[in-house]
């Protein structure tokens, strides 16, 4: 690495042994990277970003990330996600873990809806084991929520250690974690355990089962309001499904002595999976609707870093990761998302759709570290103004972020100012109808009032400004749907996205967005 190197890298460059594909997620601390060993395996790679200005990682950064390194490397399990190589003591720490390409359980609820008992099972058992094999190795995780445990076909995997600790260090006056999904105590600031790992399994669980945080009223009022909520372990916890009361209330019982014990859970939903033998993996214990997603997000994942790999070495081989379990060869093909056909976009898609949108607005998420609140449905939905843009794909060409639009055959460096990007707190009434005056297939829905105030703003701002900078970057997950060109302001909470649909393609668009 050179030594004036920042942790933040270019597809192309190295991290340690790894040429970067891709990036996959940032925040304030660092970067995570899909890369490639130099054997053609695929990693993601986790880089600590240096001070601005200074080109050097803080002290306590850096011990920080050698902390992590050194947890990760003690976990050894089937549900979690192994380290495969690392130096905390470069220039720039990076750490290279296995690299799975499945949704979160955050993703799949938002898109998907709710589990019924036999999976939530399913997905509790992998859960369960993956805690046990924390603990064992003499840690507590200290963030288990949906956003943190990846679901491949095989079965869950419980991700980042960020935030973990030994079980024999005493740390208080410090509510780590996520509030919706941490224990009473940890919202408290005070010393977590294994019990309070507990807790956040049966928080993740029940927002499994309800698409809610067990907390009330969580995503309601100001961030202090929601911490004193959980700190008073105010639950609500009704509607639960009675046949999933016998495991998920246990573990949310507010005295860390009255909550059981992994192992013993373990034992419980074990019992549950034995009495189907011939049930493996998600195709068996999930509703097609969600086996679906999960091969679909897959497929597309693994296709995009084949198309990086491309784009860095047009010559060289590319590694078609095979599907966990083979019976999921035999899922039907999902219909994919009819993209608007070239002669629509342009000023088309730059002018009329803005005009479509004449009643709101809505926005597709460029997410960053995924804690978003339960209530406030799709976080991962943001809409960015744009910075630049170029006709061609992403590689090394605008500064990032940056995100490739299939659809527009064009790369965007979108805005990275607060006030120059949002996120949308909830989809409502997500529907498909035929529009006449387009003559094709359209999908409407509603978005909060707080939001489309919000949106007004934005779109206020994006219209003072000159192309391409009037234009919102639409993005859905890590895909740009559309880069709309803005002329004014745009009031109401009524939204419209048009596009040469499909009426199957539009269902599946909705779908994604939360359509039920």
């Amino acid at each position: 690495m050179q030594a004036e190197w920042t942790g933040a890298a270019r597809p192309g460059e190295h991290i340690g042994p790894y040429t970067v594909l891709t990036e996959l997620a940032s925040g304030g601390m660092g970067r995570v990277y899909l890369a490639r060993s130099p054997g053609g395996r695929t990693v993601a790679v986790k880089t600590v970003l240096a001070t601005p200005g200074e080109g050097t990682v803080a002290d306590t950064d850096r011990r920080r990330f050698a902390r992590e390194v050194a947890l990760a490397r003690r976990v050894r399990g089937l549900y979690t996600a192994g380290v495969v190589d690392a130096d905390a003591e470069a220039h720039v720490p990076w750490m290279a873990t296995e690299y799975i390409p499945a949704p979160s359980l955050r993703e799949l609820v938002a898109s998907q809806g709710p589990l019924p008992s036999p999976a939530l099972d399913w997905i509790a058992a992998g859960m369960i084991e993956a805690l046990v094999s924390i603990h064992t190795a003499g840690l507590v995780h200290r963030d288990v929520k949906p956003s943190n445990v990846l679901l491949p076909e095989d079965g869950p995997r419980l991700i980042d250690f960020g935030i973990s600790q030994a079980a024999d260090v005493t740390r208080t006056k410090a509510a780590l974690g996520t509030i919706a999904f941490a224990a009473p105590e940890q919202a408290r600031g005070e010393p977590t355990t294994t019990a309070s790992d507990v807790f956040s399994l049966g928080a993740t669980l029940y927002y499994l089962a309800m698409g809610r945080s067990p907390y009330r009223d969580m995503g309601e009022g100001t961030a202090l309001e929601q911490l004193v909520r959980a700190a008073e372990g105010d639950l609500d916890l009704t509607g639960l499904p009675t046949d999933m009361n016998a495991l998920v209330l246990p573990c949310l019982a507010l005295d860390p002595a009255q909550r059981p014990a992994p192992q013993d859970l373990l034992t419980q939903v074990s019992a549950v999976l034995a009495e189907r033998p011939q049930a493996r993996g998600a195709i068996d214990w999930l509703p097609r609707s969600w086996s679906t997603a999960i091969e679909r997000h897959r497929r597309r994942r693994i296709e995009e870093a084949e198309a990086a790999q491309r784009r860095i070495d047009p010559d060289a081989a590319t590694e078609r990761t095979p599907s966990a379990v083979a019976r999921t060869r035999h899922l039907p093909r999902p219909t994919p998302t009819q993209a608007p056909r070239r002669r629509r976009t342009g000023l088309w898609l730059g002018v009329a759709l803005a005009g479509l949108l004449a009643a709101g607005g809505f926005i597709y998420g460029l997410r960053q570290d995924g804690d978003s609140i339960p209530g406030e449905v799709r976080q991962d939905l943001r809409l960015a103004l744009v910075e630049e843009s170029e006709p061609g794909d992403c590689a090394n060409k605008l500064p990032p972020p940056t995100f490739y639009s299939q659809n527009l055959r064009a790369c965007y460096s979108v805005s990275t100012q607060a006030e120059d990007r949002m996120n949308v707190k909830q989809l409502q009434q997500v529907r498909v109808v035929f529009d006449e005056r387009s003559g094709g297939w359209v999908i409407q829905m509603t978005v909060r009032s707080d939001d489309a105030e919000r949106f007004e703003a934005l779109t206020k701002r994006a219209a003072q400004r000159q192309p391409p900078q009037n234009q919102l970057a639409i993005v859905l997950g890590d895909r740009l749907i559309s880069a709309p060109a803005v002329t004014g302001p745009i009031t109401g909470g009524e939204v419209q996205i048009a596009g040469s649909f499909t009426q199957d393609s539009a269902k599946d668009l909705a779908k994604e967005l939360g359509a039920r």
